[in-house]
């Protein structure tokens, strides 16, 4: 990669964190590009020689946004823990305390896709890695003998993420069902889904994602 082209990455980065610094500072509120010019300390014009457009803007920051969330799992998986141990702190990072500014515009974006179709792959991504995480650790639990799958592991995998992301979706159009009891009720699922035992007290220091 030539200097320059390694230069440009970076203004990108550093225009991207300014568009998240934007919308966290202005939650709820559309974020622009003179809101991001000023955050990153320079022209509307500067902003739009590295991203032709808002749209394109707001692609790059809400797909770094889903590479993070992801790593973040994915970290989770690789930890040399128990199987359930595993699978509680995944349940809590999926179902955090707050609703993040990142969070809640990848949840966001989902209401433009027919308008914006470059960002469908990138959620359908998102969904299907978080699936196959789910999925591993369940055939992982399975083979230590710490679950015993009701139902196709696939399957499993698949309704645990749909759950977090609804009980994620609800504080979004306004609903105050506190998070603690969101996370139980995942967690009542994968109790009955793989016939385990929920831990007598759960991770009280949910990831703000």
């Amino acid at each position: 990669m030539s200097s320059a082209d390694q230069r440009r990455l970076e203004r990108q980065d550093e225009i991207v964190r300014a568009y998240w610094r934007a919308a966290r500072a202005k939650p709820g509120r559309s974020v622009n590009i003179r809101t991001v010019a000023g955050e990153a300390d320079m022209s509307p014009g500067n902003v739009l020689h590295y991203f032709d457009t808002l749209k394109d803007l707001q692609f790059a920051a809400i797909n770094g946004a889903m590479e993070e969330f992801w790593g973040h799992r994915q970290e989770i998986l690789d930890r040399r823990v128990s199987a359930s141990e595993r699978l509680w702190a995944m349940i809590d990072a999926g179902v955090p305390d707050v609703i993040s500014a990142e969070l809640r515009h990848v949840y966001e974006s989902v209401s433009v896709l027919a308008e914006h179709p470059e960002f469908l792959h990138a959620h359908r991504n998102l969904t299907e890695r978080q699936i196959m995480l789910y999925r591993t650790l369940i055939e992982i639990g399975a083979g230590t003998g710490e679950f015993t799958p009701a139902s196709p592991m696939r399957m499993i995998a698949r309704n645990l993420v749909a759950l977090e992301d609804a009980y994620d979706l609800y504080p979004l159009v306004g609903d105050k069902t506190p998070r603690d009891e969101c996370r139980a009720a995942v967690r009542s699922y994968a109790v009955v889904a793989l016939r385990i035992s929920e831990p007598e007290e759960s991770s009280s220091s949910a990831r703000k994602c």
